[in-house]
C-alpha cells in the first residue's frame, strides 16, 4: 500500500474540506449555504457565530456569502441546528437531520444511559417528560430554555442541575424538537415535526454508507478511528459504514496507520493564510490532531472552560490563534501566533483578515 506525506495528507484535507483557495484549479464551488453544510455532514456549532463562519469559509470567493446569508439559510428552514451527532450541537442540511437522528441516537443513548440514569431520567420518566414537552410547544410555540423549563416545572417536571440538559439532549436525540429561531442571542426550541417537513425513512445500512460516504469526502484522509469519534458509531457499526463506502474511496498508509479519502478530491496548491472557526471541523473532526498542530501548542487551542478558540492556519497547519474585535464599527483581528511570524506574513495575513471582514459585513480597521 502506498503512503502518503504529512503534507500530501494535508494538501487532500484542505481539499476536501474545501478550505484551499489557492492558484490551483478548483472544485465546484457551493452556490448555498446548505449544500456547504451537507457536504461537511455536520457542523459542530456550539459556538454559534463561528459555526456561520466554518460554513462561510468554504465558499470559493468571499463575495459569495455573507454571515446574514447563513442565518437566512437557517431561518428558512433549509438548514436546522440541533444535537445531532455525539449528542453536541450541529447544523445539519435540514433534509439530513432526522436520518442522522435515527442512525446516530441509539449508541449514544447506550453510552449515555447509566448517567442519565443517576439524575434520575429513566425511561419511565420519560414516558412522562417528552409528552409534557411536545405539549408545551404545540402550535408553532419557539420557547427559551428558561420559558421551556417554567413550562416543564407548571407540568412538576424537575429540570434543576444536569437534568435540565440531559432532558433536551434526550428530546433532540429523539426527533422530538430542534432549535428555531433564535431570540437575540438566545436559543429557542421547538418541535422538529412542526419546523421541518416530514421525510422518508432511510434504511439503516443506506445511511451507514451515505454517513461514511459524507464524512470521508469531506474530511479525508481520515481514519476509521477518526470515523467512529466523529460519528458517535460503536466501533463495529463504524466499520460496516466504511467498508459499504470503501469502493468510492482511495486508501493510504499515513505514519504507519490507513487512511481513507474520496477518489474524486484534487490535490490542490497550498493556500498561504487562513483564519480559522472555533470548533472548525477541520480542526475538531479528527481523533488524532497531530497532523496539524504539534502537540506541545495543542492546549492553546483551548480556552479554561473547554471551548475550541478559533485557528490561524498557515499552509494548512495551525500556527496560532486569533480574535476579532469590534473598534468604532471596524473590524480588528488580534492574533497570538504560537511562534514569530515569518517574514513578509502581512499582506497575506490581512488577505486573510479581510475575507472574515467581509463575510461580517464589517470594514477591516487592523491585524495585529
Amino acid at each position: 500500500m502506498a503512503e502518503i506525506s504529512r503534507q500530501e495528507l494535508i494538501a487532500l484535507r484542505l481539499a476536501s474540506h474545501r478550505l484551499a483557495l489557492g492558484d490551483a484549479p478548483k472544485p465546484a464551488g457551493f452556490k448555498r449555504v446548505e449544500q456547504a453544510v451537507q457536504w461537511l455532514g455536520a457542523v459542530q456549532a456550539q459556538e454559534y457565530a463561528h459555526a456561520r463562519w466554518a460554513v462561510g469559509s468554504r465558499f470559493a470567493h468571499a463575495a459569495a456569502i455573507t454571515d446574514a446569508a447563513v442565518e437566512q439559510a437557517l431561518a428558512k428552514r433549509k438548514v436546522v441546528r440541533s444535537w445531532v451527532l455525539r449528542g453536541t450541537l450541529h447544523l445539519v442540511a435540514a433534509g439530513d437531520l432526522r436520518w442522522m437522528l435515527a442512525l446516530a441516537a441509539p449508541a449514544l443513548l447506550t453510552r449515555t444511559a447509566a448517567a442519565y440514569r443517576e439524575a434520575g431520567l429513566d425511561e419511565a420518566a420519560f414516558r412522562k417528560i417528552l409528552p409534557a414537552i411536545q405539549q408545551s410547544l404545540e402550535g408553532g410555540q419557539q420557547l427559551t430554555r428558561v420559558e421551556l423549563f417554567a413550562a416543564l416545572a407548571r407540568r412538576r417536571i424537575n429540570t434543576e442541575g444536569e437534568r435540565g440538559g440531559r432532558i433536551l439532549y434526550r428530546a433532540a436525540q429523539a426527533g422530538l424538537i430542534c432549535l428555531g429561531d433564535p431570540l437575540g442571542k438566545q436559543a429557542r426550541y421547538t418541535l422538529l415535526d412542526e419546523w421541518l417537513p416530514p421525510q422518508p425513512e432511510l434504511p439503516r445500512e443506506e445511511a451507514l454508507r451515505k454517513l461514511a460516504q459524507r464524512y470521508f469526502a469531506s474530511h479525508g484522509p481520515a481514519t476509521l478511528a477518526d470515523f467512529s469519534w466523529w460519528s458517535g458509531l460503536g466501533a463495529g457499526e463504524a466499520r460496516a459504514a466504511l467498508e459499504m463506502a470503501a469502493p468510492g474511496l482511495a486508501r493510504a498508509l499515513f505514519e504507519g496507520g490507513e487512511v481513507w479519502w474520496s477518489q474524486r478530491t484534487p490535490a490542490l496548491a497550498l493556500p498561504a493564510w487562513q483564519l480559522l472557526a472555533g470548533f472548525d471541523e477541520y480542526v475538531l473532526g479528527y481523533t488524532d490532531r497531530q497532523a496539524v498542530i504539534d502537540n506541545s501548542h495543542a492546549g492553546k487551542l483551548m480556552t479554561p472552560n473547554g471551548l475550541f478558540r478559533p485557528a490561524l492556519l498557515l499552509g494548512g497547519r495551525v500556527a496560532g490563534t486569533w480574535q476579532g474585535e469590534l473598534k468604532k464599527g471596524a473590524l480588528s483581528i488580534n492574533t497570538a501566533p504560537f511562534t514569530p511570524l515569518p517574514r513578509g506574513s502581512a499582506g497575506a495575513l490581512r488577505l486573510a483578515a479581510q475575507r472574515y471582514a467581509a463575510f461580517i459585513g464589517l470594514p477591516l480597521a487592523e491585524v495585529r
